[in-house]
């Protein structure tokens, strides 16, 4: 919980800043990038993110791989700074919050759709059409196929959940049974 609070506050104040210099999408990607990049090199990640090194030494180590990855300014100030405080940990964090920042801005929603079989492509454009108009905004679907589902789907979107799921309805009418 913490940890999401400081990443936030960390990609509010990033967000701030690449949006007055008009460049929240090559930022989101360069962030992206360079949070994929740690994920694919655990041994560099758990340098950068070891307090039992020093400060100074994954300083340097940081600053070689900034100027190898030729990583913007101000990316590099906001990876310096995640370093100095031990928060580098959080760039994955930080950059998932970024996204939401930048779809927000951009007039993006993503819905995470769950269905109980595969969905053709029909019934996922009517799907997010519909979805579009509920939210005001253009929707991209991240849909998952789940067969405990049963039948029906479950949408998630904006930490609001819609749960028209066969399972689901048959424990409401089971909870209702026993009563």
């Amino acid at each position: 919980m913490i940890r999401d609070i400081i990443a936030k506050r960390y990609a509010r104040a990033y967000f701030a800043l690449v949006r007055e210099q008009g460049r929240l999408l090559e930022a989101q990607s360069e962030l992206n990038d360079f949070v994929a990049f740690l994920g694919r090199n655990d041994e560099l990640n758990r340098v950068l993110c070891n307090p039992v090194f020093e400060v100074a030494e994954r300083k340097a180590v940081l600053k070689t791989l900034i100027e190898k990855l030729e990583v913007s300014k101000e990316l590099g100030n906001l990876l310096f700074i995640l370093l100095e405080k031990n928060k580098i940990a959080y760039a994955a964090l930080v950059s998932e919050n970024f996204a939401r920042l930048v779809d927000e801005a951009e007039g993006r929603a993503k819905v995470a759709l769950t269905s109980a079989a595969e969905l053709d492509e029909t019934t996922l454009a009517e799907l997010q059409k519909e979805f579009s108009r509920l939210t005001g905004k253009k929707v991209e679907l991240d849909v998952e196929v789940d067969e405990s589902l049963i039948g029906g789907i479950v949408a998630r979107y904006g930490g609001m959940v819609y749960d028209g799921s066969i399972k689901t309805q048959l424990q409401l009418i089971g909870e209702c049974l026993r009563g």
